[in-house]
């Protein structure tokens, strides 16, 4: 915060337009600025947070757009939606929706997975939004039933995570990693018989992209940013439908030509979302911003 508000402030003087790349403003600017907002969900979910992180994201973001920025960015259609709702002021901002990209899969290495026993992966930080408790009920149900795979999870510890973590790890066929490595990440992808990521709520959805990038096959939930991202090319579901996920898990694991089906269209369908495709719209709306300063 302190570099943010001290350093960032004083570099700012000399800039045209300063693009802030999350909801906080530059409280001791007067540069002309846009802001990001990448989700809502402390506004419309404090209880999935601290109390105290959740009233100072919404007091950061209240006070960007009292503050008029030259226009919003928002990375989904859900996302300005929902910003929309939760703070009606912002209507008079120009919001654009500028989609996130994601990298293909390097090319220069070829990356063996661990030798173990077949598992499906679940990438995200461990927190109550990304609704491992659900997934874990439809894996329970389905191990006592011989579900033929484990399910490791990869991803750091967030808000409220302690009794979630000690659920996990208290299952047997559950595998906690906690944060891994890019080159881990590389080789928990290539060795998943699929991907699964049952989240509440999504601004957007980088891990299932980085799954279909990689030709995955991928289950995510239904009703978020993920609609836009996943689209028809992943098995979606409900994102508190327990039956619905057992329902998933048992047909990816046992069903070669859909999970042939989905690797391949969901490969394609994450290639429309390039960086390159990014940086043109950002572009393009800092040059309309600037000749609108003009």
């Amino acid at each position: 915060m302190l570099y943010e508000q001290a350093r960032v402030a004083r570099r700012a003087r000399s800039t045209d337009l300063v693009h802030l790349c999350d909801a906080r403003p530059l409280l001791l600017s007067r540069a002309p600025f846009l802001i990001t907002v990448h989700d809502v969900t402390f506004a419309e979910h404090p209880d999935w947070m601290p109390r105290h992180a959740a009233l100072y994201k919404s007091a950061m973001l209240r006070t960007a757009v009292l503050r008029r920025p030259r226009a919003i960015v928002c990375n989904s259609q859900h996302t300005r939606e929902r910003l929309l709702i939760c703070l009606p002021m912002a209507r008079r901002i120009r919001i654009e929706v500028v989609y996130l990209g994601v990298d293909p899969p390097p090319e220069s290495a070829t990356w063996q997975p661990e030798q173990t026993e077949p598992y499906f992966l679940t990438l995200s930080t461990v927190e109550p939004r990304k609704n491992h408790m659900t997934l874990l009920a439809a894996f329970r149900y389905l191990r006592r039933s011989g579900f033929p795979l484990r399910w490791k999870i990869a991803g750091s510890a967030g808000h409220l995570s302690a009794p979630i973590v000690a659920a996990l790890r208290a299952e047997e066929g559950v595998d906690v990693m906690n944060y891994v490595s890019h080159d881990e990440r590389e080789r928990l992808l290539a060795g998943a018989t699929f991907f699964a990521l049952p989240s509440l709520e999504e601004g957007f959805g980088f891990p299932v992209l980085e799954a279909m990038i990689r030709s995955v096959p991928t289950a995510c939930s239904t009703g978020s940013g993920l609609d836009e991202v996943a689209g028809d090319d992943a098995v979606r579901v409900h994102p508190t439908d327990r039956k619905g996920w057992v329902e998933a898990l048992s047909a990816l694991s046992s069903d070669a030509a859909l999970r042939q089906r989905l690797s391949t269209s969901g490969c394609l369908r994450a290639q429309r979302f390039s960086w390159q495709s990014t940086a043109r719209q950002l572009v393009s709306l800092y040059d309309d911003i600037r000749g609108e300063m003009r």
